[in-house]
């Protein structure tokens, strides 16, 4: 089974396994308008692909029912629809900023607040899938 088609409301790895923390792999939907710190968009625009973005994250953790975590570290992996080059610096926390503040409105977190209740956040690109997507890898700190 692959990380991508566990069951909603079951963490992926070995979460039974005394030690281990739990993680949830949210894949949001292909094809959401991209942000990127570069970017020179209206913000009316801008306000709009933040809106998709926090609402996809918050709609996924929903389904996928996320239960509520005290602190957690999240990836943030963009996968491109091509080959062009992407620095991880860029599309990605434009992107996941807005995703992350999308499970904390779903309750998985309690605030986006760094080291409180976020340990880290990791920004990287993935695979090529086709149309572009962002996933959102979430694993529980319990220490």
């Amino acid at each position: 089974r692959d990380e991508g088609d566990q069951l909603p409301g079951v963490p992926v790895g070995n979460a039974g396994t005394p030690g281990t923390p739990r993680t949830w792999v949210l894949e949001l939907p292909a094809g959401l308008k991209t942000l990127s710190l570069n970017s020179r968009l209206h913000w009316a625009e801008k306000g709009r692909r933040a809106r998709e973005l926090k609402n996809a994250a918050w709609a996924m953790a929903k389904s996928r029912r996320v239960p509520p975590l005290q602190r957690a570290f999240i990836v943030v992996e963009y996968q491109p629809p091509d080959k062009r080059h992407r620095d991880f610096d860029n599309i990605p926390p434009a992107m996941g900023k807005h995703a992350i503040d999308g499970i904390v409105v779903a309750g998985v977190l309690p605030d986006d607040e760094a080291g409180e209740y976020v340990a880290g956040i990791q920004y990287k690109i993935g695979p090529i899938y086709p149309k572009g997507r962002l996933v959102l890898t979430i694993t529980e700190v319990t220490s």
